[in-house]
């Protein structure tokens, strides 16, 4: 499916991905590596639907741990919750999370500024391998898996065997 394109906001290159943030009929949207990642159009029911039920499932969600996330939006609904005391979002790309606080700043919507919030850059496959705390909740908000692809360990019966073991019971 094409639609016609109305603007360029950003086009770059990561260490990691090709990043565009462009508007199309959509409204903005993110692209990494030419997919398209989420649009002005329908990113809250994407970032709602990731979160809202996970946390209304726990009792008391005090801490969530979110891989990827890059858009900040996935912070943003997981922060709506008065419970949450404590977010770890861990992203591999620094580009997308910096072109979307500067060309997307609504989507985050202030999620950044939150003490809340501990944003790490780097890799969450290798994070939640070799962390010892525990979450109530874990959200991956993570591109599609590419073969060879940095985020194709995020995929892997290994990871969630393991992550699973870094879940509060409850």
């Amino acid at each position: 499916v094409t639609v016609p394109l109305k603007s360029i906001m950003y086009a770059g290159q990561s260490e990691y991905q090709k990043v565009d943030i462009i508007e199309t009929w959509f409204g903005k949207t993110l692209l990494t590596d030419e997919k398209t990642q989420s649009a002005k159009c329908d990113e809250h029911m994407y970032h709602e639907a990731l979160v809202h039920p996970a946390l209304l499932k726990v009792k008391d969600c005090k801490s969530v741990f979110i891989g990827g996330g890059g858009e900040l939006a996935t912070a943003r609904e997981v922060l709506k919750h008065s419970s949450v005391e404590r977010v770890v979002m861990v992203d591999l790309d620094n580009v997308v999370v910096d072109m979307c606080q500067k060309w997307l700043p609504e989507w985050g919507d202030g999620a950044i500024d939150d003490p809340r919030l501990e944003l790490i850059f780097g890799d969450a496959y290798a994070w939640m391998m070799n962390t010892n705390e525990m979450f109530d909740a874990i959200i991956m908000d993570i591109s599609d898996p590419i073969e060879a692809g940095p985020g194709i360990k995020l995929y892997t019966q290994e990871f969630y065997s393991y992550a699973v073991t870094r879940l509060n019971s409850g």
